[in-house]
């Protein structure tokens, strides 16, 4: 079966809620401390799970969807898609991403951090 996203997070769901049937029975009580699901949890179980997540996803023919590719690690990256198909793509291009990248890094950086404050 290829890669899609939809699959990874339903994998790490999944094995999250294994791990913490297999707790619960184990300590034969449900004192609540185990119930809630956090985000760290699910990380740990993504198939990149100990990857940083990337910085700038770069999706040439200047397609604006990630067509199922990397949903849950790209949700503070930043997308650049350029017009022209892969085998046109030169380092004036990756360049361009580039700059594109440092101008929104301070937006993306500050999402981040409000992000884990929520968590």
């Amino acid at each position: 079966m290829p890669y899609n996203s939809t699959s990874e997070i339903v994998n790490a769901v999944n094995e999250v809620c294994a791990e913490r049937r297999e707790i619960l029975q184990r300590e034969h009580a449900d004192n609540g401390v185990h119930s809630e699901i956090s985000v760290a949890d699910l990380d740990h179980y993504m198939y990149s799970a100990g990857c940083p997540d990337p910085d700038i996803v770069i999706r040439t023919s200047g397609e604006t969807r990630l067509s199922n590719f990397l949903l849950w690690q790209t949700t503070f990256s930043h997308l650049q898609n350029p017009d022209p198909l892969w085998p046109e793509f030169s380092f004036k291009h990756l360049v361009w991403a580039i700059l594109q990248y440092q101008r929104v890094y301070p937006y993306l950086e500050q999402n981040r951090k409000l992000a884990k404050k929520q968590l």
